[in-house]
C-alpha cells in the first residue's frame, strides 16, 4: 500500500464555508511540507480504504472450507438434538454470518467493531435477505455481554472467526478465542477453525540473509568497505519479514532441517491458548550449511476430525503440489506450480532471522527453540542437544541500521550487481573532493575508503547514527564530513567540488520516482559540477498480472452472496484517499508483458532545474501480445554516466513481451492497477499521459482505456 508521508495529524479547517480537510504532507521531492486539500470526510475514506481486504474474499479455498465446515458444524449440532447458535466474531462484509444462516443455523449473531465494515455488513446482509436472521452487534467480541438484557441471551454453541494474519497470531488471536471460551461460548462448543499448526523450516540462504545482514563492499582487490561489528552482531529488526516464499527460486535456498511442526493451537480447548510458551525440538540435521534463517507458515484445521485443512506452505512444502514436483527442485516447474496453489496476500510466508548464524553439519543433533508471546514468535538455533529451554527475550535491533532502513533498503546495499556498477562508473571520475546526496550512502563512504575527501548529506538522525558506526570502523572520520543541509558546506568548497553523487535513495521516498530529490538537491550547486547518475528515465512496462490485481479488484458475488455494496464503499474510499499508484515489490508476483517496455519521462540531471517548467508529455504503446491488461508497471533506470549500462530498479533481465518478468528483488516498482480490465490483442493501443510541476513536485500518470486501431 502507497503510504503518505505526513508529518502532522489531519487539521479540520473551515474554508469557503464548508469544513474541508487539509493534511500537511512532505512532498518527497521538494523536502517541502505543503498543505493538501481534501474530501471534509478524508480520514474516514482513509481508514476504510486502509482496511480493505478484497484479497482475502478472493481467497476460493478459504471461503469454501469455511463453507464446509460451518455446514457440518451445523448439521452436527442438529443431530443431538441442539439448536446451532453461531457467533461470528469480526463479520467484516458479513460472509460468514450469511454462510451460517444459509446453512441452517438458529441463530447467528455477528460481531464487528469497525463503524464503517458494520454499517457495510448491515447493508449486505440486509440487501441479501437475512436481516431477520442475523443480528449484529456493533463492538469488539471482548466487549460483548451474555444474558436477557445482553447482546446474546445465551452462549454460542458455534463459533466461527478468522481473525489471523501472516504470523497466524499477530491480530491477537489468542486472546479473542481465550475470552470467547471464558465469556461468549459453551463449554462443548464446536470452533471453526478448530486449530492451527505452525511450521518451520531452517535454511542457509545467502540470498535471504541479504535482507538483514549488511556485508562488506569490495571497492578494490585489496580495499573493502567494512560493516561494524555491532552491525554484524545485531540480531536484527524484531517486526516478521513477510515474504511470498513460492516466489523464491528454489536453488537460492538450501534446506538444512526437514520442515517442523513447532507450535500448534488448538482454537477449541482454552487451556492450552498461552499467551507465552517456548518449545525445544530436536531434530536431526539434512544438510551441511550455515543456518541463516527460518521460514514460518501455517496450516489451519477446519474441522476436529482434520478433514478439511487449509495450508499456506510455501510451493516446494505445499499438499497440493505432487511429490514428483517437490523432489525435482527445477525452478521453472515449481514456479508454474506457485501459480497454480491458492494465492494470498493476506496470508504470506515469514522469515525470521535467526540471533547469530550457526554452522551446521549433515546428520548432526540440533536444538530448535521456538518462542511465541501474545502476538509473535521469534527462534533460537544450537547445534547441540539440550534438555531446558534457554531464554531468550524477543529480538531486536541494537546497531539502528536495521530501525533505519528498511529490509528492501538493506538488500539492495548488498546487492553486489548493483554495487559494481557504481564502481566501476566511478573508477574512470575525478573524485578528489565529493559531495554524496543518499541516505545511508555505503558507496560513498567506499569513496572515503578509497581516498576521497567526501561530504555527506545525512539529514535522518538514526541513519547518521549507523554511518557514523561505519566511518568509525573503516577509519575513515578525517575524509568524511557530515552535513544538514547545504548550507553547511564550508566557505569556498563549492569551487573544490569533483563530484555530486548520490544512488539515489532517500527514506523519504516510496515511490522510485520519487528519489528525483537528488536533482532537487543538486540543482543549487553549480552547473559544472559533475553529476552521477547524470540522467533519470521513467519507464513503464504493460502487464497482466495473475493475482496481484486482487487487491484492487471488485468482488461482485463471493460464494452466492451479493458483496457488491463493499466494492462501492471499499473503491469510493480509496479514490478519495489513495494515490492511484502505489508501490510493490514485483519480484513476489507473477506477470506477464504485453508490450515492450516504454519511455514515459527522461531528466537530464546535470541542467539546472526551472521551477516555473510544468512537463507535459504523452504517446501510445502497441500491445505486442493477447492477454489481459489489469495494471502498468513503472520504474526509474538511473544512468550513471552516457557511456553506460543504466543502473535500473526495474526488469533484471530482457524483457520478451508473452513471458514473465524478471524484477529487481531489492527496490519497489511502482503500479497502476486498471479498475476497468480488458482484453487486448495485437491490435490495440494503450495511451498515457504525464505531467510534472516541478516547483511543487507534482507528478500524474494517466493511462487510459483500450483504444482500437
Amino acid at each position: 500500500m502507497l503510504r503518505r508521508n505526513c508529518v502532522a495529524l489531519i487539521r479540520h479547517l473551515t474554508h469557503n464555508r464548508n469544513m474541508n480537510v487539509f493534511t500537511q504532507c512532505l512532498n518527497p521531492l521538494t523536502g517541502i511540507a505543503t498543505w493538501q486539500e481534501q474530501d471534509e470526510h478524508y480520514d474516514y475514506h482513509q481508514e476504510v480504504a486502509r482496511s480493505a481486504f478484497a484479497d482475502m474474499l478472493h481467497d476460493k479455498e478459504r471461503n469454501k472450507k469455511y463453507y464446509i465446515a460451518l455446514k457440518n458444524a451445523i448439521e452436527n449440532v442438529h443431530r443431538t438434538g441442539q439448536k446451532a447458535n453461531v457467533l461470528d466474531i469480526g463479520t467484516g462484509t458479513g460472509l460468514l454470518a450469511m454462510m451460517a444462516a444459509k446453512c441452517g443455523a438458529d441463530t447467528v449473531t455477528a460481531c464487528e467493531a469497525f463503524t464503517p465494515m458494520a454499517n457495510c455488513a448491515a447493508q449486505i446482509i440486509e440487501e441479501n435477505g437475512f436481516a431477520d436472521k442475523i443480528k449484529l452487534i456493533r463492538k469488539r467480541s471482548t466487549k460483548m455481554t451474555v444474558g436477557k438484557d445482553g447482546d446474546m441471551p445465551k452462549r454460542a454453541n458455534i463459533l466461527v472467526t478468522e481473525v489471523f494474519d501472516t504470523e497466524l497470531i499477530g491480530e491477537g488471536a489468542l486472546l479473542t478465542f481465550r475470552h470467547a471460551h471464558e465469556a461468549l461460548l459453551e463449554k462443548d462448543c464446536i470452533v471453526i477453525p478448530h486449530s492451527g499448526t505452525v511450521w518451520v523450516q531452517v535454511v542457509e540462504s545467502s540470498k535471504v540473509n541479504a535482507w538483514n545482514r549488511v556485508k562488506p563492499i569490495k571497492i578494490e582487490k585489496d580495499l573493502k568497505l567494512d560493516a561494524p561489528s555491532a552491525v554484524q552482531a545485531c540480531s536484527g529488526a524484531a517486526a516478521v519479514h513477510d515474504m511470498q516464499l513460492s516466489r523464491l527460486p528454489p536453488n537460492c535456498f538450501v534446506a538444512l532441517l526437514p520442515p517442523q511442526p513447532i507450535f500448534k493451537f488448538d482454537w477449541s480447548n482454552e487451556e492450552s491458548l498461552q499467551f507465552k510458551d517456548q518449545v525445544v525440538l530436536q531434530v536431526q540435521s539434512i544438510a551441511c550449511g550455515t543456518a541463516h534463517a527460518i521460514f514460518m507458515w501455517w496450516d489451519l484445521n477446519m474441522d476436529k476430525e482434520n478433514r478439511i485443512v487449509l495450508s499456506c506452505a510455501p510451493v516446494w512444502e505445499h499438499p497440493d503440489v505432487p511429490d514428483v514436483v517437490k523432489s525435482q527442485k527445477d525452478t521453472s516447474c515449481l514456479l508454474e506450480m506457485a501459480d497454480l496453489i491458492p494465492w494470498r496476500d493476506h496470508w504470506m510466508q515469514a522469515v525470521y532471522y535467526l540471533p547469530r548464524e550457526v554452522p551446521i553439519r549433515r546428520n548432526e543433533d540440533i536444538s530448535l527453540v521456538g518462542y511465541h508471546d501474545e502476538y509473535s514468535f521469534w527462534f533460537k538455533l544450537l547445534n547441540k542437544p539440550i534438555k531446558d529451554v534457554p531464554e531468550c527475550p524477543r529480538p531486536i535491533c541494537s546497531c539502528d541500521m536495521h530501525i533505519a532502513y528498511s529490509r528492501t533498503r538493506i538488500g539492495q546495499l548488498n546487492d553486489k550487481v548493483r554495487n559494481n556498477k557504481y564502481i566501476q562508473a566511478l573508477r574512470n571520475v575525478k573524485k578528489d573532493v565529493c559531495l554524496c546526496f543518499s541516505d545511508g550512502c555505503l558507496l560513498g563512504l567506499a569513496l572515503a575508503k578509497s581516498g576521497s575527501k567526501v561530504f555527506l548529506l545525512e539529514q535522518n538522525f538514526l541513519s547518521r547514527k549507523t554511518m557514523e558506526k561505519f566511518v568509525e570502523a573503516n577509519d575513515i572520520s578525517e575524509r568524511v564530513t557530515f552535513i544538514d543541509s547545504i548550507d553547511d558546506l564550508p566557505k569556498g568548497t563549492c569551487n573544490d567540488l569533483d563530484l555530486i553523487f548520490g544512488e539515489p535513495y532517500f527514506l523519504s521516498s516510496i515511490l522510485p520516482w520519487e528519489n528525483l530529490r537528488f536533482w532537487y538537491l543538486a540543482y543549487k550547486l553549480p552547473e559544472h559540477i559533475r553529476r552521477m547518475p547524470c540522467a533519470a528515465t521513467i519507464r513503464g512496462l504493460f502487464v497482466e498480472f495473475k493475482d496481484l490485481q486482487k487487491i484492487r479488484a471488485p468482488l461482485g458475488v463471493c460464494e452466492s452472496f451479493d458483496l457488491s455494496s463493499f466494492d462501492e464503499l471499499v473503491q469510493n474510499s480509496s479514490e478519495k484517499s489513495d494515490s492511484p499508484i502505489e508501490a510493490q515489490p514485483l519480484w513476489e508476483y507473477s506477470c506477464k508483458a504485453l508490450s515492450k517496455p516504454f519511455d514515459i519521462a527522461r531528466f537530464d540531471l546535470s541542467r539546472t532545474i526551472d521551477l516555473d517548467e510544468h512537463i507535459r508529455l504523452n504517446g501510445a504503446v502497441p500491445i505486442e501480445e493477447d492477454g489481459l491488461c489489469n495494471g502498468v508497471a513503472l520504474w526509474v533506470d538511473w544512468n550513471l554516466h552516457l557511456n553506460c549500462k543504466p543502473v535500473s530498479c526495474g526488469p533484471i533481465e530482457e524483457v520478451i513481451p508473452g513471458e514473465q518478468v524478471s524484477w529487481d528483488p531489492y527496490t519497489r516498482q511502482g503500479v497502476h492497477l486498471f479498475r476497468n480490465v480488458s482484453r487486448v490483442t495485437r491490435k490495440n493501443l494503450f495511451w498515457w499521459s504525464f505531467s510534472f510541476g516541478i516547483r511543487h513536485g507534482e507528478m500524474k500518470f494517466d493511462f487510459s482505456e483500450v483504444t482500437k486501431n
